[in-house]
């Protein structure tokens, strides 16, 4: 697997720091590294020049505005392939996230043993809710949970996916969070509709730090997203 990660910043400067550095020290697959940010202001920009610098990622974007997640994720995917077009999978990933060593050969495997799958959600939160325990499904030996229905947040698809035009919604998020539909359920279901899976890794090797007892921190940010 050659790996393209698109990592998407706004803010939250500590939680981008621990996100990447769970990223690079657990990695093991040929990857590249693109940070697309948000317009922060709380010093993001210098840190990701740092990285640069430092060899921890290949390159980063500063967009002039909040341009929300979906579509930050669809510049760093395009400006991603251009410099590594070699990429046979392509990564969205949140900064407020953290790794266990092999949760990317964890989901090469998972690749390799289902080829009807389109989408592999690596937040291992989501299927902890008493219900997902209802919907694994086994498949050559691998055990793929679908709950909810849509794969959100991290997640990693095939080429094959985004050379059939796929992409997230370019949508904004209202201060209530009341849009029809989140950018990454949509997706999903775009990705659903050409006959592909989607669906979340069982294994507990990934998931978001962002909890309750931190929402705090952020309130503005959290308020629109939990």
């Amino acid at each position: 697997m050659k790996l393209l990660i698109v990592m998407i910043t706004y803010n939250r400067l500590k939680y981008s720091q621990k996100t990447l550095d769970d990223l690079v020290n657990t990695i093991t697959v040929d990857n590249h590294i693109v940070v697309v940010d948000n317009a922060s202001t709380d010093g993001t920009k210098l840190w990701l020049a740092d990285q640069k610098k430092e060899g921890n990622i290949d390159d980063f974007i500063i967009n002039d505005e909040n341009l929300y997640p979906g579509k930050a994720t669809n510049i760093g995917w395009a400006a991603g392939l251009d410099a590594y077009p070699g990429a046979t999978h392509l990564m969205r990933l949140d900064n407020d996230f953290s790794f266990k060593p092999e949760w990317d050969t964890t989901a090469e495997d998972y690749f390799k043993k289902i080829p009807e799958l389109g989408q592999l959600g690596l937040d291992h939160e989501a299927i902890e809710h008493p219900k997902a325990a209802l919907r694994v499904m086994s498949i050559n030996g691998k055990k793929l949970n679908p709950w909810p229905g849509c794969v959100g947040g991290v997640n990693i698809i095939p080429r094959k996916v985004y050379n059939l035009g796929l992409r997230y919604d370019s949508m904004r998020w209202d201060d209530d969070r009341k849009s029809p539909m989140q950018e990454d359920s949509n997706f999903s279901r775009k990705i659903q509709a050409k006959g592909y899976l989607t669906g979340h890794m069982t294994e507990d090797l990934a998931r978001t730090f962002a909890n309750p007892s931190n929402w705090h921190e952020f309130p503005s940010y959290y308020k629109k997203t939990m």
